[in-house]
């Protein structure tokens, strides 16, 4: 076995041919770094990595397959592979991973697209490749190359045979013919590569190593290590916590002897899996065995939920869980109002691992603590003293305790609730859109003069690039930028521009919403997750609503059908005001940022006479807009080319801006520069709070990846900050409603802006502790201020 890379820099190709993957995209920096882990890898398996400047790794396979006479199975996810088989050499293409692979040989090749194995070359020459920027002829497409091949075998024929031609196809070939021969050329695998290796040099040990099997345990491979016939000897792994004995519940005297034990001998842990598993000790593991068929003769599972339905609803009882508000939903759909749940182990799973990846299901947290799948009880109730020591050792038990685990109940019921939508405003948008859909399919067709699928960004790019031959740097992408740029070349490109914003919108939000909203009372429920993001934000899914289109007008008319569920009633929406500023201003004790947000002023006009030296009467929109865009770049440790970018000025000018801001407020810079300190010194950084984020990225040896690590150091503290900032206000806001026996509902959590459905009569109520609750959840060196706006609909509270 061998395993062939490219190698960085030019090949023969691009010597050739200066525009040859011109218009590839480098490796993403996520992939490059781990190159060298892989490679690492291959070394230990002893299989032999080849590599060769000035060809790429299909050079290097090919000359392989003819070097050796002997039966070669390449595997790949390049289709130009296909040109190397012969009766000794099948091409195994990887559909799926290795789960779905195509195996190809000559006949089979034939079969599937009616072509032999150098023909492959041929339909490159003639149709070229987009993802090669291999041109081929120019308005010939693969149809079109596939009948010339099959009626004249190959290019030389087709060119010796001119005189069968007419019309379009003999003008596209005539002018095609230089740049056919050239992606010939290009297309044609170099089998010719010196390969200094002998036949015996590529055999690899198998059963692997102790070494691998030492990787495999460094890099978390699972499922590789549970196989031990990869291995020469046995992967080592800890042995099995010893759970004592489990208790086999099958009859109605057992399940009412446990319930009066745990009634009295509290807290219990309890998960449900197939079976019911409950411990109150680190001994004893209780397992109410279910009936699975018809014939078993174990516990009727409606039996058992009524016996335990008294105790998971008594708060007094105190209950463990993996996954707490999961479980509240599932029983709360069989009628059970779960109470009385002292900690999440999930969420806690979470906290601690602060960034990196942790347990999703409760099966993956046992077998991770190395607990026996028996012992699910007795893990979760033994595990859950650990997490909280090790919430105390890292200092987020407050965190945890005060605002983790008390947000549950508040989304519980958010999500319980949901937000009510206009249903017939929605179905005639939905008419709107669908026909407005139709007619600018009608017209571009009509300009273009063919009909393709306009959402296909393949077919998109063949259109204009090939069939109308628009001119672009960046040939085979259609993306908005691209479409941009090319919008004054052809009358079809605004309408496409139109088509895909208003098929987004139809697709990702309005079919998503009637799809799941509640037939009877048009309200519709989103999901919280509370473990997801990085930053301790929460995320919004099935459907998401914390992506309501809010910048362009288009998108805001989907606001307006989010309305109160209450008869007469209002939408509330209160909205920090520039809370990661104010928390900059806090974090670095920077002078004239505090003092800015103390004296209540514009803080973007402010900025703005600081950086262009101006009094702030005299700063323009212009100048505003360019200093807001500064102010929230800097949280985001935005580069000058970035800056540049977003206010479409130069490089020079925009660092030009960075560095007046940083010499403006001085402080900053310092905090800046000591939280990246902090962070490569540590190893993370944290919250006001203590919610941590791991960023290994920041002892990276790939400089990209530093980079990015550097800008998470810069900007987690601020955003997580403000994600803790808002769950207190979330709680208190909760808390305060209920309290005042007011009919009004907290529904929605947008980033840093809180939604309230809110009763006719209650809007001053709402307003007031909106704004007391939301401006008072911490105390800050600088104030914290929200934006109340009311409307009937969510637009109009906006």
């Amino acid at each position: 076995m061998a395993v062939a890379f490219d190698l960085k820099g030019p090949t023969f190709r691009h010597e050739m041919c200066d525009f040859y993957k011109a218009n590839r995209k480098g490796m993403p920096d996520e992939l490059a770094s781990q190159m060298p882990i892989l490679k690492e890898l291959l070394n230990l398996m002893n299989i032999t990595i080849l590599e060769k400047q000035g060809f790429e790794a299909d050079d290097i396979i090919g000359s392989l397959t003819k070097k050796f006479n002997v039966k070669n199975h390449i595997i790949t996810g390049d289709r130009d592979a296909l040109q190397l088989i012969n009766s000794n050499t099948e091409v195994w293409l990887t559909r799926k991973g290795i789960s779905e692979i195509e195996k190809f040989d000559e006949d089979y090749l034939f079969v599937k697209m009616g072509l032999k194995p150098y023909q492959i070359i041929e339909l490159k020459a003639l149709m070229g490749d987009a993802s090669d920027n291999i041109p081929g002829v120019r308005g010939v497409g693969e149809k079109t190359a596939l009948d010339l091949l099959g009626k004249y075998d190959n290019l030389e024929n087709i060119y010796q045979n001119l005189s069968d031609f007419k019309g379009k196809l003999l003008e596209k070939l005539v002018e095609g013919k230089e740049m056919a021969n050239l992606s010939k050329i290009l297309a044609t695998i170099n089998t010719e590569v010196e390969i200094e290796q002998n036949l015996s040099d590529f055999k690899y040990d198998f059963p692997f190593s102790t070494k691998v099997s030492d990787f495999f345990m460094k890099y978390e491979f699972k499922t590789l290590l549970k196989r031990p016939e990869l291995f020469k000897v046995e992967v080592i792994k800890p042995e099995p916590k010893k759970a004592g004995e489990i208790n086999y519940i099958n009859n109605k005297q057992k399940l009412d002897e446990l319930i009066e034990n745990l009634k009295e001998f509290n807290p219990f842990s309890i998960d449900f899996n197939t079976n019911i598993h409950i411990s109150n000790s680190k001994y004893q593991e209780n397992v109410i065995l279910i009936n699975q068929t018809l014939i078993d003769d174990n516990l009727d599972f409606n039996y058992v939920l009524n016996k335990l339905k008294p105790i998971l609803e008594d708060e007094n009882i105190k209950k463990i869980c993996f996954d707490y508000k999961t479980l509240k939903h599932s029983l709360f759909d069989l009628n059970i109002n779960l109470n009385g749940v002292i900690f999440d182990i999930s969420l806690a799973d979470y906290l601690i691992k602060a960034g990196k990846p942790h347990s999703n299901t409760t099966q993956e947290f046992v077998e991770k603590s190395f607990y026996n799948e028996n012992n699910i009880g007795v893990c979760l109730f033994c595990e859950h003293l650990n997490l909280i020591e090790k919430l105390k050792e890292l200092e987020e038990y407050d965190l945890y305790f005060n605002i983790e685990l008390p947000l549950i109940d508040v989304l519980f019921n958010m999500e319980n609730y949901g937000f009510k939508l206009n249903k017939d405003a929605l179905i005639s948008l939905n008419a709107e859109y669908a026909e407005e859909l139709m007619d600018l399919t009608e017209k571009i067709y009509a300009l273009v003069g063919r009909e393709f699928n306009i959402n296909s960004p393949k077919q998109v790019a063949s259109i204009l690039f090939d069939y109308l031959g628009l001119k672009n740097k960046k040939k085979g992408s259609t993306n908005i930028e691209v479409l941009e740029d090319l919008e004054d070349q052809h009358p079809c490109i605004p309408l496409i521009i139109r088509y895909r914003k208003i098929f987004k919108l139809n697709n990702t939000y309005v079919l998503a919403y009637l799809n799941k909203m509640d037939e009877s009372s048009g309200v519709v429920r989103t999901l919280f997750n509370q473990t997801l993001t990085a930053t301790g934000r929460l995320s919004s899914a099935e459907p998401n609503l914390q992506n309501i289109p809010i910048k362009k007008e288009e998108g805001r008319k989907l606001r307006k059908m989010f309305i109160s569920s209450f008869e007469g009633g209002k939408i509330i929406s209160s909205d920090y005001s520039q809370i990661e500023l104010r928390l900059l201003a806090h974090f670095s004790e920077d002078e004239k940022l505090t003092q800015a947000f103390l004296s209540g002023e514009d803080i973007h006009a402010k900025t703005a006479s600081e950086i262009f030296k101006v009094d702030i009467s005299d700063v323009t929109s212009e100048m505003r807009r360019k200093a807001k865009a500064v102010n929230f770049g800097i949280i985001y440790g935005i580069s000058d080319y970035g800056l540049s970018r977003s206010i479409h000025s130069s490089k020079k000018e925009a660092k030009n801006f960075i560095d007046a801001y940083l010499n403006t407020y001085k402080n900053v810079k310092i905090y800046m520069e000591n939280s990246k300190e902090f962070a490569k010194e540590h190893g993370y950084v944290k919250t006001l709070f203590n919610r941590r984020r791991n960023i290994d990225e920041i002892s990276s040896q790939n400089s990209a990846t530093q980079k990015f690590g550097e800008r998470i150091s810069l900007n987690m503290p601020l955003q997580g900050t403000a994600s803790d900032i808002i769950k207190i206000a979330m709680i208190n806001v909760f808390n305060k409603l209920k309290q005042n026996n007011l009919k009004s509902k907290l529904i929605l959590q947008i980033h840093d802006e809180l939604i309230v459905d809110t009763a006719k009569g209650e809007v001053e109520d709402v307003k007031k502790i909106l704004k007391t609750e939301m401006e008072n959840a911490v105390k800050l060196n600088v104030p914290l201020c929200v934006d109340i706006n009311v409307g009937d609909s969510l637009y109009d509270a906006k």
